[in-house]
């Protein structure tokens, strides 16, 4: 970032401070900050994304639905053109605002008829962004389609919500309760009802088409199987559309992606079905599904929650026989991009396949000359042009490095080097002495990389520790030699047990890197070490995932001993601060002051000690946990919420999602009611999640949740 964009995004910062403060100045500010949107600094742009996207989802409170929607089609034009922008974060600001101003603006237009500029903008708008669901915007298409499908994930959720935005519009519905197209007016000059349904439909093809893929890209298709859940309750007369595409979706008959793991493609076929075995259990729940289909779908879901039954019993994560029958997607990449040459050869030069393969040792000189043409051709006219010059370029920076690497030296240069090499024979000999006492010299100071590879190995090394069973423990500090130290054989484990490997990790991470002398949390010796503790708290948090019904025990050790240090290092910097503070005015007025350290604790005592680490990893290993939870999991779920040291709010909205999921809402109601009755501090919290669920749309779960909020209010 330059000096000119840092003064600029400083000013802006004022200025978005200054709207956000005050509702009077909230609408001038964003249409002067609408200017700056056409800046060329990319920095400018990233940040007038942001505040657009804050502008529309944080001021409900600012401004009246009417400034709303006059700022919505201020922002049209501009939203196009920060949509041309290949920058992923900004483009995924941009999706964001566009479904709420297409809301608004679809409404306005709607409502006032002969809006022809509105609505033209609602147009470009919605053409632009709905165009680039089926590319890879903002990034460039590759050569490599089932790459492409994987690396973009981010933005095709986005979009997903914004086409489905478009097509809840676009549609009508069979109630007035939601806004859709039956409450346009029939003869409207711009909005006119049979195109906007053919365009729908249309869309809810391209949709479904996710479904009918090869492969399973899974946060895709059960983002999609989530939004039409909210679609077959709406627009019920699509249903003969939709349903026959869900009943021929089969997660077994899917191909395994080359760019995830057999036990990931097995991860994904689980939670695939559960999630589509409950978008069923919804549809027949609210009687959605026709009576043509229930046969159908009847049996579709008792095959479901067979599988389901039997993937529970079993650990999904072995091998099985039934693993054979799992089949991989043909591969379109290069399975050797590498840009150097093992050896100098023409073999090596201008292979991109297996090099071990067996068909590169198939001697094409026996083929007669006009046949090979005939081949090259077929397959340089078969072959996409962006693989083509993917290969090229391999093959261009292979040759390259071949050159570099076989440069003649001078002969001339050579005898000089052989000539200095004897000098220096000859002057080692000369300097030496055999009663010189030689001392090592000191360690090399190692590089923050270097430190980092060095964590990496050490925790790889306990994690392959602890899968070793020694249930009985090896003595480890029973003997010490002549030369021991007694205070280390005090401390030294005596006997190793199973989760003393998890001891010394969790303690690595969070005492084993606090470094004394770097007091200031912002040196870079703190920001460092906190670094290298993150890399030992992701592969404990990685280490769970992996089995979080098995591994909950070591989870919940790992963050009580992240809290407990934290809250003791925080404590003792917040102590040092009230002594520094109080013991100044004790020396400026020592009459005012009758007993100094009984107000040192005081000032301690009343202020909250913040623990900010334990509180961002804690709400991580809530929130991934929840997406795994079966209906069965109550006991492993309500020890997690009963072990944990401490649960802010954030972590206690997590438990919303169980409770808006038909087939875990027990769980999650549960959760809330324990909560309430023996941890007290939440009880707040949860009381506050109740009543979120009671303002909701769902009626069982309002119920529910009014039921408890009268009982412990």
């Amino acid at each position: 970032m330059n000096d000119e964009a840092k003064t600029v995004i400083e000013q802006l910062d004022q200025a978005r401070d200054l709207g956000f403060s005050d509702p009077v100045l909230f609408p001038q500010v964003v249409k002067q900050i609408l200017n700056l949107v056409n800046n060329p600094n990319p920095d400018i742009q990233a940040w007038c994304a942001k505040f657009l996207k804050d502008a529309f989802t944080k001021n409900d409170a600012l401004v009246s639905p009417a400034v709303k929607v006059d700022l919505a089609i201020d922002t049209l034009p501009h939203l196009n053109f920060l949509a041309s922008i290949r920058n992923l974060e900004v483009f995924k600001n941009v999706i964001d605002v566009s479904v709420i101003v297409f809301k608004l603006t679809f409404r306005f237009v709607a409502e006032n008829d002969g809006s022809s500029n509105v609505w033209a903008g609602v147009n470009e708008l919605k053409n632009n962004l709905v165009a680039k669901y089926d590319t890879q915007f903002p990034f460039e298409l590759s050569f490599d389609r089932e790459h492409d499908a994987f690396r973009n994930v981010d933005c095709k959720l986005e979009l997903l919500k914004f086409v489905m935005t478009v097509i809840d519009y676009q549609l009508r519905s069979n109630s007035n309760k939601f806004y859709s197209l039956a409450r346009v007016n029939p003869h409207h000059t711009l909005i006119k009802t049979a195109l906007m349904e053919s365009e729908a439909t249309t869309l809810l093809d391209v949709v479904l088409k996710t479904l009918k893929n090869d492969i399973l890209v899974t946060p895709l298709v059960t983002a999609t199987f989530n939004h039409l859940s909210v679609l077959v309750r709406r627009k019920r007369q699509y249903m003969d559309h939709i349903i026959p595409v869900l009943e021929a979706f089969d997660s077994t008959k899917k191909l395994q992606s080359n760019y995830e793991s057999l036990e990931s493609f097995k991860l994904s076929r689980k939670y695939v079905d559960r999630t589509l075995r409950i978008l069923f259990n919804y549809m027949s729940k609210l009687q959605l599904i026709p009576s043509k289909y229930q046969g159908a779908i009847g049996r579709k879901l008792a095959i479901l929650t067979a599988r389901g039954d039997e993937i529970r019993k079993k650990n999904i994560i072995m091998e099985k026989p039934t693993d054979a029958s799992i089949k991989k997607r043909k591969f379109e990449g290069f399975q050797n991009l590498s840009k150097k040459l093992k050896s100098v050869d023409y073999k090596n030069l201008y292979c991109l396949t297996d090099i071990s393969h067996d068909l590169n040792n198939f001697d094409l000189s026996t083929i007669p000359q006009n046949i090979l043409v005939t081949m090259a051709l077929t397959a340089l006219n078969r072959a996409s042009t962006p693989k083509l010059a993917k290969a090229l370029e391999i093959i261009g920076a292979r040759y390259t490095n071949a050159i570099k690497d076989l440069a003649e030296i001078d002969p001339s240069v050579k005898r000089e080097l052989e000539q200095d090499e004897d000098e220096k024979e000859a002057k080692r000999e000369e300097d030496y002495g055999p009663e010189t006492n030689y001392s090592l010299p000191p360690p090399k100071t190692l590089s923050f990389q270097q430190k980092k590879e060095h964590i990496s190995l050490i925790v790889k090394n306990f994690f392959e520790l602890a899968k070793k069973k020694n249930p009985s423990g090896n003595n480890l500090g029973t003997q010490v030699n002549g030369n021991g130290s007694e205070a280390l054989t005090k401390v030294v484990f005596n006997t190793w047990k199973e989760d003393s490997w998890l001891v010394l990790l969790t303690r690595l991470a969070t005492r084993g890197m606090h470094t004394v002398d770097s007091k200031s949390a912002n040196s870079p010796e703190s920001t460092e070490s906190e670094q290298l503790s993150d890399i030992i708290r992701k592969a404990l948090f990685d280490y769970f995932l992996e089995n979080i019904h098995e591994r909950i025990d070591p989870v919940i050790e790992w963050l009580n001993e992240e809290w407990y240090n934290e809250k003791v290092v925080n404590e003792q910097k917040l102590r040092d601060e009230k002594t520094e503070m109080l013991t100044k005015q004790y020396e400026d007025n020592p009459l005012l002051v009758t007993d100094l350290e009984q107000l040192i604790r005081d000032a301690v005592n009343e202020t909250e000690v913040e623990t900010p680490i334990y509180d961002k990893w804690g709400q991580q290993v809530l929130y991934a946990m929840i997406p795994f939870l079966e209906p069965t999991d109550r006991k492993v779920f309500l020890r997690l919420l009963s072990d944990l040291p401490s649960l802010n709010k954030t972590m206690i909205e997590g438990i919303k999602s169980l409770c808006a999921d038909p087939a875990r809402s027990k769980l999650g109601f549960l959760a809330l009611q324990f909560l309430i009755m023996y941890r007290p501090p939440a009880k707040k919290a949860c009381l506050d999640v109740l009543k979120d669920l009671t303002e909701g749309d769902q009626e069982d779960l309002k119920a529910e949740a009014q039921t408890l909020l009268d009982k412990y209010k």
